[in-house]
């Protein structure tokens, strides 16, 4: 395409997870001279203006107006040039109209005047139809939703038809849900599930409309596997109890407390469902109760896991060699680090499973009678897994070397304890009564 530097027209590194911006550069870096060696093609810095303004035509036919940081100063007729770059966020989000390259171009206009996007027609020969391909370069304060809707406004005022919308590679998770949450707000309607939001705003932006929208292959978080659950809580009950009741130490008490914990969560979630729309009056509340307990069953269920997996990284780091001075500190090390890591997980097991008691406390007071003995079960179950955390938390702080790190993470842990023990019996007294 003439409007694009050549084969492979960009190649953009953000950082995900905890990577720092200065690692991100450095890989980019790496794979332009590794792509400039490998192939024998210049290469750009993304964002190199004079490179992108010229277009794969006017680089074929020409010279290169500045040389390139990596890669031969001349084009290679059969690739012309790739533009690689490091940003903070980025995506490329597309959106398909019917009109001229005109048009397109008046929109386009519009769009550049916003300093987090750029944005450029790009014609369509083959179906007719041109494209306005945005280059989203700050998705924390330009949503999908913003430049959708921005488009369908200019391209009415032009009698210009939107069709639909297309992202080019992958999409981080808290993009996706940026728009679906500002499509929610807007319609005022009640989603609370990730996949509900997601076949939501699938359907308001139109990405179905070029090619089937698979979330498993384009949401960043869900190719990496992040936040995925482990074989754990992704097996059966059955195999859950077997590897409870096996001849290992792992899993264990902490895995129990944080199953315990987010049955009690999900326990709460029915009963906010079943009387949501039962119970007169109790809608508004439910908008707000049922969002934090789905909040905290998607962050209480993850620990299940990470306990077993701590505690067998704990026995690993038991295992480490002993036999000379380095061997010694480096166990020392890894066993610290173990302990603190077997310690932590059920103190935030503890933290998580504390923030429903704010959300329990509300459906006590206006939940459905007929599911009393539901809603007190997860009372019990909550205080129950969030002890069972605590005593997970006493038993094991006590091979922590610092004195101020266990002092801290005791009275942190017991704060907690006491919060949950006063908040289940004032609980269990009002629906009792």
């Amino acid at each position: 395409n003439a409007e694009y530097g050549g084969a492979l027209h960009g190649v953009i590194f953000t950082p995900f997870s905890n990577m720092e911006q200065e690692e991100c550069e450095d890989i980019a870096n790496s794979f332009s001279s590794n792509l400039a060696d490998l192939l024998e093609v210049p290469i750009f810095n993304f964002n190199t203006p004079a490179i992108e303004e010229m277009g794969y035509q006017g680089i074929q036919s020409g010279s290169l107006p500045v040389e390139p940081p990596y890669g031969p100063p001349e084009v290679n007729p059969t690739w012309g040039t790739t533009l690689v770059g490091y940003m903070k966020g980025f995506l490329m989000f597309n959106v398909s109209t019917i009109g001229t390259k005109e048009q397109a171009g008046k929109i386009c206009k519009s769009l550049n005047n916003r300093t987090d996007i750029r944005a450029r027609p790009i014609v369509l020969d083959d179906s007719g139809s041109v494209i306005i391909s945005c280059e989203i370069v700050d998705p924390s304060t330009c949503t999908m939703y913003d430049v959708m809707e921005s488009v369908k406004e200019m391209a009415a005022l032009q009698s210009v038809a939107v069709i639909g919308s297309h992202i080019v590679g992958s999409v981080t998770l808290s993009a996706l849900m940026a728009a679906a949450d500002a499509y929610i707000k807007r319609e005022n309607v009640f989603l609370v599930k990730e996949q509900q939001k997601i076949r939501y705003v699938v359907d308001r932006l139109g990405l179905n409309s070029v090619s089937e929208f698979k979330a498993d292959s384009k949401v960043v978080e869900y190719v990496l596997g992040v936040n995925r659950h482990g074989p754990l809580m992704t097996g059966s009950v059955h195999s859950f109890i077997e590897s409870i009741g096996g001849m290992t130490s792992s899993p264990g008490g902490g895995s129990v407390a944080a199953l315990v914990s987010t049955l009690a969560a999900a326990l709460g979630q029915m009963t906010g469902w079943l009387t949501y729309g039962s119970k007169k009056g109790a809608g508004d509340a439910m908008r707000n109760i049922l969002p934090a307990l789905h909040k905290t069953v998607d962050k209480l269920t993850p620990l299940v896991d990470a306990d077993a997996m701590a505690f067998s990284n704990y026995l690993a780091a038991q295992r480490l060699p002993q036999q000379s001075a380095d061997d010694v500190e480096r166990r020392e090390e890894a066993m610290e680090e173990a302990v603190l890591t077997i310690v932590h997980v059920p103190l935030k097991i503890m933290e998580v499973a504390s923030e429903c008691w704010d959300s329990l406390d509300k459906l006590v007071t206006s939940h459905n009678p007929s599911l009393k003995a539901d809603l007190q079960v997860a009372v019990k179950c909550l205080e129950t897994g969030i002890w069972c955390a605590y005593k997970t938390v006493v038993f094991n702080i006590g091979d922590v070397k610092s004195e101020e790190v266990r002092s801290e993470l005791s009275t942190k842990a017991k704060v907690l304890l006491d919060k949950s023990e006063a908040c289940a019996t004032r609980l269990l007294a009002t629906l009792d009564s």
